[in-house]
């Protein structure tokens, strides 16, 4: 019985078995391409009896796994960010560089990420336009930040970065640099330049993270 038919009544639950779980993953990851196939086309709009006709599911059906228009969107979202910690964040680069190597590589990757991944322009370049899509970005954000300040304060603690300052204040501003400056590096149709978007984030970030106030003193002598 397709997924239509069973729209309608409790049979669509997933009801027993590792089989009903399959079918209802199945079913979630349609939806889901579904959505973010219709945010790319329609410029960052979404409509529920769309996604679903895309999926070949009732709406009804939708709103069994999503709650609504709001947690299609969040989910989508949140997916984009899954892909995008695990490809950027989360993945261990070669230990035997040093901080500021690693992390220069790891700006790289982000960059090359935000310009490749079709979202990227959508959720980054603020284009789309679901109140939704807002909310979840900013839970998101917050949690890079986490990640970022563990990075930053395991750096001071071995001794490659200035301890002289707070690193959750730091990761906050490093991040929400980078996140202005690819908002408008992604707003428009263009491929960005993304050496030239390396080069200037790579100048902001270390200047605040690898400049040491004690040089300042020094050097103004």
């Amino acid at each position: 019985m397709s997924d239509d038919a069973n729209a309608g009544g409790d049979a669509a639950e997933p009801a027993e078995g590792a089989a009903v779980s399959a079918r209802g993953q199945a079913t979630r990851a349609r939806l889901l391409a579904g959505a973010r196939a219709a945010i790319l086309e329609g410029g960052g709009t979404l409509e529920v009896a769309a996604v679903a006709r895309r999926a070949g599911v009732s709406a009804g059906l939708l709103y069994r796994y999503f709650a609504g228009k709001d947690g299609l969107v969040a989910a989508v979202v949140d997916d984009f960010y899954d892909s995008y910690d695990g490809e950027v964040f989360t993945t261990r680069l070669d230990g035997a560089l040093s901080w500021p190597e690693r992390e220069h590589a790891r700006l790289r990757r982000e960059i090359d990420f935000l310009c490749d991944a079709p979202l990227g322009r959508m959720i980054v370049g603020r284009r789309l336009r679901e109140p939704a899509a807002a909310q979840t970005d900013a839970q998101r954000l917050a949690r890079q930040i986490d990640i970022a300040a563990r990075s930053i304060a395991k750096a001071q603690r071995e001794g490659e970065l200035d301890g002289s300052f707070s690193p959750r204040l730091a990761a906050a501003a490093t991040l929400g640099a980078f996140r202005e400056l690819m908002a408008e590096a992604l707003s428009g149709d263009a491929d960005p330049p993304r050496a030239e978007l390396h080069e200037a984030m790579w100048r902001v970030g270390s200047s605040l993270l690898l400049h040491s106030p004690a040089s300042d003193s020094s050097s103004s002598r």
